[in-house]
């Protein structure tokens, strides 16, 4: 069976308790926006809203019902004893997630679930914290041990194959790695031109979105974070409305071995976050710790945080079109981190999909690539480096 958006979000297949379509806004995106099913009614807002917007409505259909798939996943099940857990006193290896950064020693006083994973390099099981796993804010119980790890959906995918949600997962991991990389050093970025496209049947769908967008008034900064001879070219599109009745910083990415196509996935996001802002109801009383998306979208509507993306804004320097790249594959992208020192390790989480979602062939996981950025989540926790300004990443 083949997977069907359709289906996949329709509330008796057990994955969204209710999913719309929205004719296209004002930049041209037609929006698919679902409530996750195991969201309670008191948890509105980021914590359990999946969707993506896109210039088809085939296409926003598609990846909306993607994300909605790979979030479903990234919550605990009964199911995960026989698929996941690691035997009680049993002393497979387990992964040195103090080291890589990604948690506290003190966590290790706690008697935490520890979840399979496949090393994809050399196929080898290794264990690994289920806090690094599990993601869904408001959607499960609190442990004992959560304030140790700092949980992401950063690595999470799903698709029609195995291979095919791995290899986004890893890039989603590496596009997040160089763009946090880049923002911790405020390294200046790549600044390209659409202008500069050629009338290429391929570029047409970007140039068009770019020109709807200018013609509502938006003008994104597109870039490119620098990087050498990985197999992926991350693009980043930034919107910014310092000065507007609803002021913010917005920014979307993309990686993919085609310049363009990250380009226009990058630009997708960054008018998606914009109406987000758009759309958001302001907090009534100012944000005095980023520890969450919803107080990290607050904090992104403040002076100070608009002013510093626009001074890196002006680093920038204006750089040709990257070569497009050939496509890589799962195993090009496992020997390109092991080029720098970084295992791959993959979970699957297939089994925590309702019947009706797994009968179509839906696959989910997650990638964890420890030595990579990670995605902070709760700036208050430390864990992920010391920037002096919570990333803009929503």
């Amino acid at each position: 069976m083949s997977l069907d958006p359709v289906r996949t979000l329709d509330p008796s297949s057990g994955l969204v308790s209710e999913a719309s379509v929205y004719v296209p806004n004002d930049v041209g995106l037609w929006r698919t926006v679902g409530v996750l099913a195991q969201a309670r009614a008191s948890q509105p807002g980021f914590a359990s809203a999946v969707g993506a917007f896109d210039v088809t409505k085939r296409a926003s259909l598609t990846r909306g019902a993607g994300e909605a798939v790979e979030r479903f996943a990234l919550v605990p099940a009964q199911t995960d004893d026989e698929h996941l857990r690691a035997r009680p006193g049993s002393d497979e290896q387990r992964l040195d997630f103090v080291t890589a950064g990604l948690g506290r020693a003190s966590a290790l006083a706690f008697d935490f679930p520890w979840y399979r994973a496949t090393d994809l390099l050399t196929q080898k099981v290794t264990y690994v914290p289920a806090p690094l796993v599990d993601y869904g804010p408001g959607l499960a119980g609190l442990n004992p041990w959560d304030t140790f790890f700092d949980p992401s959906p950063n690595g999470a995918a799903s698709g029609p194959s195995e291979s095919f949600a791995q290899a986004a997962g890893i890039a989603e991991v590496l596009e997040r790695d160089a763009f946090l990389s880049a923002w911790r050093n405020r390294t200046p970025l790549h600044l390209f031109d659409v202008a500069g496209l050629q009338d290429a049947r391929g570029n047409r769908s970007l140039v068009a979105l770019l020109a709807t967008a200018r013609a509502a008034g938006v003008e994104p900064t597109l870039a490119f974070v620098p990087q050498h001879g990985g197999p992926l070219e991350t693009a980043v599109c930034i919107v910014t409305n310092p000065s507007g009745p609803r002021p913010f910083g917005a920014v979307g990415l993309k990686a993919s071995p085609d310049p363009v196509a990250a380009l226009r996935g990058a630009l997708q996001e960054g008018l998606q976050i914009r109406e987000l802002f758009l759309a958001r109801t302001q907090a009534a009383v100012p944000v005095l710790a980023v520890t969450d998306d919803e107080s990290r979208a607050e904090f992104w509507t403040t002076e100070p945080a608009i002013y510093e993306l626009l001074q890196w804004v002006s680093t920038f320097t204006p750089s040709p079109l990257p070569a497009c790249q050939p496509v890589a594959s799962v195993d090009a992208l496992v020997n390109h981190l092991e080029g720098r020192d970084i295992p791959t390790l993959w979970v699957s989480l297939t089994h925590r999909l309702p019947e009706a979602i797994r009968d179509m062939g839906w696959v989910a996981g997650k990638v964890i690539c420890p030595g990579t950025v990670p995605l902070s989540m709760d700036e208050t926790k430390g864990l992920s480096g010391t920037a002096s300004t919570p990333h803009p990443l929503i």
